[in-house]
Formats: C-alpha cells, sequence, structure tokens
C-alpha cells in the first residue's frame, strides 16, 4: 500500500479532524466576543428593577405613581431649569419602571433626556436632584456613569 492509498482510505477520519479544529476556533472565537459585559448590563438592569419591587403593587400606589409621573412630566416640560421638576421626574421615573408601571426602555429614554438637560445647563448643587439622580442610578444603570459625573462637578 503507498502513501497515497493510506490518505484515501483515512479521508473520512481527516475530514473529521479537520472539521473538529474549525469548530474549536469558532468556539474560541465567539467566546472572544465581548458579549458578557453586554449580558451583564441587560441582567443588571433586569434585577434592578425586581429588586424592590414588592411581589404586588395595591392600586392605590399604582394610581398614585401614574399621576405622579403626569405632573412631573407636565411640571418639568413647563420649567426644565428648576431642581426641584428634575428630582420629581427622576424620582417618579425611577419608581415606575422599579413597579412595573412604566416600561424599562420607556422610562431610560426619559431618565435620558432629563440627565443630557442636566449636562448641558450646570449650576448650583442641589441636595434634592443629587438624592433623585441615586434613584435614578438604581433604576437605570446603564445611566450610572453619567450620573457619577454629574454628581462630581456643581450644578443645579
Amino acid at each position: 500500500m503507498t502513501f497515497r492509498d493510506g490518505l484515501l482510505k483515512a479521508r473520512g477520519q481527516l475530514t473529521f479532524i479537520a472539521a473538529l479544529a474549525i469548530s474549536t476556533g469558532i468556539i474560541i472565537y465567539l467566546e472572544a466576543l465581548d458579549t458578557e459585559a453586554h449580558i451583564q448590563g441587560r441582567v443588571a438592569t433586569e434585577l434592578s428593577r425586581q429588586r424592590n419591587a414588592p411581589a404586588t403593587v395595591s392600586p392605590a400606589i399604582e394610581a398614585a405613581v401614574r399621576t405622579n409621573l403626569q405632573r412631573s412630566e407636565a411640571a418639568y416640560g413647563a420649567d426644565p431649569d428648576s431642581p426641584t421638576t428634575r428630582a420629581a421626574l427622576l424620582s417618579t421615573l425611577s419608581s415606575a419602571v422599579q413597579l412595573g408601571i412604566l416600561r424599562p426602555e420607556d422610562g431610560l429614554t426619559r431618565a435620558q433626556r432629563v440627565v443630557a438637560d442636566m449636562e448641558r445647563r450646570r449650576g448650583e448643587p442641589s441636595t434634592v436632584v443629587d438624592a433623585a439622580l441615586g434613584s435614578a442610578a438604581v433604576a437605570f444603570p446603564s445611566l450610572q456613569d453619567r450620573i457619577a459625573g454629574l454628581n462630581a462637578s456643581p450644578r443645579s
């Protein structure tokens, strides 16, 4: 038997070894992708939403949060420069998301708008806004770096 004949007889085993090597390379490549950070961010968001939310929300509390959300959005729309309206909106958005009244994506979009306004309009420090920013950081983990930047610098 020649070497060529031996290769022809072993072609099934050679194909299996080649497929094994290629699949191992693909697995190593997929493991190297930065998908873990993305997954951890989604898990952190979901855990923060569920962590402090009671199993059931009383109808009175749900109605109060809905009413406060409408009021705080109206007040913020009328006076976005006021620290009180900023704090009210951030706190109410955080509560609404944690209680499941507002979808996390909707709450995040609205909170991003307030944080962006605060980043553009820096002024005097406010304890009320700082407290609301803390609530927003818990409810919206993806905003934590931006919120930390706001807490590190003076604003209104």
